[in-house]
């Protein structure tokens, strides 16, 4: 009989202090500014949430999230988890792929179109393994950092160039949506055709110089993200005119270079946050370990304006997460996470 009580609290005593294992397949490069500021606070997350957290890293190639994948289910090597982003639309292959396999799934960043997302809430499978979905709102950011350009600028009049991400990722298309509905909206701006930047500083910088070339009249260059604005910033360099005072230039990401440039004025306008994504997922997988329901989607305002000398930007610039007690973070009854820093 004692044995067997014994044995009812090595089990029991394993469950409760099993440490739950987190596959994240990061669609970026490690030395990328914004993937590497997604890495870090989300292995902040996973030491203070007691979570085993592996990053795997695509380098900008989805096949390579698909292959790596391939290679966990081949040697039965999956995680009790898994954090997974649509980049450049590879999510509904890596589902076929999971299709039946017990493992859990919190998409993050960029979500499955309107049309999937319908289809995989009628899979009987993903009811229960996707446990939910924590995606920033691409389309606010890009309205706003272009709005806020414009402002800075003193809604001057002239030619606007958008240099989006990539054709495919939902992200990209939506911070470019936003954009373009607010410059639209102005009478006095002529709005160019867009052009893509796969999120690359040198691809922005050649692209740039042959913008600035064909637009002699060019105001304002909107980017995508943080690599594609130092690309152009460099363009306007070598022609002899200023970021902030001849040409403006808004970016989304808060590197710190681009916190630098934000700070000069040299950007008008900066966006971000939405690198804490990861880490606040690693909490939603904590919750669910630890037994709560999650709805199937969380709404969490990650993205901000960027203002030098606010707490936030002093937070950024220090890149320390390691007080935040994401332990404490909680659902409310509006399935939101808080933003404050709680230490």
């Amino acid at each position: 009989m004692l044995k067997v009580i014994a044995l009812i609290f090595i089990f029991l005593s394993a469950c409760v202090f099993a440490q739950p294992s987190v596959v994240f397949l990061n669609p970026g490069k490690p030395t990328e500014n914004f993937w590497a500021h997604v890495d870090l606070f989300a292995l902040a997350a996973a030491q203070r949430l007691d979570l085993k957290l592996t990053i795997f890293h695509a380098k900008r190639d989805q096949y390579s999230m698909i292959k790596y994948l391939e290679k966990m289910i081949q040697q039965q090597q999956l995680p009790d988890y898994l954090m997974l982003v649509n980049e450049k639309q590879s999510l509904p292959r890596m589902l076929h792929l999971l299709e039946d396999q017990p493992v859990y799934v919190l998409i993050l960043l960029n979500d499955l179109e309107a049309v999937l997302r319908s289809k995989y809430a009628l899979n009987t499978h993903w009811q229960q393994y996707i446990i939910s979905r924590l995606v920033p709102n691409n389309y606010w950011i890009g309205e706003q950092t272009a709005k806020a350009m414009y402002q800075q600028a003193g809604g001057q009049p002239g030619g606007v160039v958008l240099i989006s991400g990539d054709r495919a990722t939902p992200a990209s298309k939506e911070r470019e949506a936003g954009a373009l509905s607010f410059f639209h909206q102005q009478t006095n701006l002529s709005v160019k055709p867009v052009i893509y930047g796969d999120w690359e500083q040198a691809r922005s910088y050649q692209q740039s110089k042959s913008l600035l070339r064909r637009y002699p009249q060019l105001k304002y260059i909107w980017t995508a993200n943080d690599h594609m604005a130092f690309g152009s910033l460099q363009a306007i360099q070598d022609i002899g005119k200023s970021a902030g005072k001849d040409i403006f230039l808004s970016s989304v990401n808060v590197s710190l270079e681009a916190l630098k440039l934000r700070e000069q004025g040299q950007l008008s306008a900066l966006g971000g946050g939405h690198f804490m994504a990861a880490g606040w997922g690693l909490r939603l997988i904590h919750l669910h370990y630890l037994g709560y329901a999650l709805p199937s989607n969380v709404t969490l305002p990650m993205f901000r304006l960027v203002q030098p000398n606010t707490e936030f930007y002093q937070q950024l610039k220090a890149q320390d997460w390691s007080g935040i007690a994401f332990e404490r973070l909680f659902l409310d009854e509006h399935n939101k996470l808080t933003l404050e820093f709680v230490h």
